[in-house]
């Protein structure tokens, strides 16, 4: 009798302490299945999910600096030459732009000749690009790597647009004016510096591309070019769709040959709409250093200041 009560005894306690670990478990994924909790300097936080995220990601064939070390992959011979994420905060009705270093050093997948996938390497963030066709798979290849870069933050939507519809885009929005701050001398003197220039057609183009034969050739100038150019022509466009709704239509039309992206063409509208109706808080970039490698400068970002971004940008403390 004292075997069979221990025996009852012991099955009885095994039946609780299973039914417990299953309202455990049923009661953690329950809790994480929708949410993604972090503790960070002692604080927990939530990835936030009144935010969305539109990643534009600019081509240029002329910066395929290491173009002879991927023979062996299958690629294209475009990369991406400057990357902006633009993160929405639906419930504040305010957006950033965080602007990422195409020499950012990322963990991007890379593909054998037959286009299967042949792992991760560590590379400049912009030959994510490289790595495909050049079409969808490229572009996702690149949502990969920027969103493997801000620790998996997710990527709504994206599109690609190559460098050489800028000047149809500056001229649609009447054109653009810029202070030179940079040394064009030799690359195009009409670009003076410390003069204030009406950018059209192939000038817009040459502001934001010119890079190895300025005086300083190094990518933090072009980006904070970039950046001047890019505030410029968002307000220009801004002013010209709260003028004509249908200018946003109508300037995509213009360039969507140059582009690939996932967004169908009747939201369009929708997003120019939010570009120009949330307050805009700015452009913020990634902190970090510039090394100069063998054949290639290289960017290492901060990773403290990275996760500061992050958690600003996409996390929200748990009450």
């Amino acid at each position: 009798m004292k075997k069979r009560l221990v025996i009852l005894i012991s099955v009885v306690a095994i039946a609780i302490i299973l039914a417990v670990c299953a309202a455990v478990l049923s009661h953690y994924l329950e809790y994480h299945s929708d949410e993604r909790l972090i503790y960070y300097n002692g604080t927990q936080y939530r990835y936030r999910d009144d935010i969305s995220t539109f990643l534009v990601i600019g081509i240029d064939d002329n910066d395929n600096e290491e173009e002879s070390s991927l023979g062996e992959y299958y690629r294209n011979t475009s990369q991406s030459d400057f990357l902006m994420l633009v993160v929405f905060d639906e419930s504040t009705h305010t957006y950033r732009i965080i602007q990422i270093n195409r020499d950012t050093m990322a963990d991007i997948h890379v593909y054998d000749r037959l286009g299967d996938y042949a792992g991760d390497e560590l590379v400049q963030i912009a030959l994510s690009h490289t790595y495909g066709s050049g079409a969808e798979d490229s572009c996702e290849n690149t949502v990969y790597a920027v969103s493997h870069l801000l620790y998996d933050a997710k990527i709504d939507n994206y599109m690609s647009i190559t460098t050489d519809v800028v000047p149809v885009l500056n001229d649609l929005a009447g054109g653009v004016d810029v202070l030179v701050e940079d040394d064009f001398e030799g690359v195009d003197d009409t670009l003076v510096m410390g003069q204030t220039v009406h950018l059209e057609g192939q000038h817009a183009l040459v502001y934001i591309r010119a890079r190895r034969a300025m005086a300083d050739d190094s990518n933090e100038a072009r980006m904070r070019r970039q950046n001047t150019y890019l505030l410029a022509l968002r307000e220009a466009l801004m002013n010209a769709f709260i003028e004509d709704p249908s200018f946003a239509v109508s300037a995509y039309s213009a360039v969507m040959d140059h582009t690939v992206t996932d967004v169908d063409f009747d939201d369009i509208p929708g997003l120019a709409y939010k570009l120009a109706t949330y307050e805009f808080e700015g452009v913020v970039g990634i902190e970090g250093e510039s090394v100069a490698e063998e054949s290639y400068a290289a960017f290492y970002p901060d990773e403290s200041a990275l996760q500061e971004l992050i958690i600003s940008s996409f996390y929200e403390p748990v009450e």
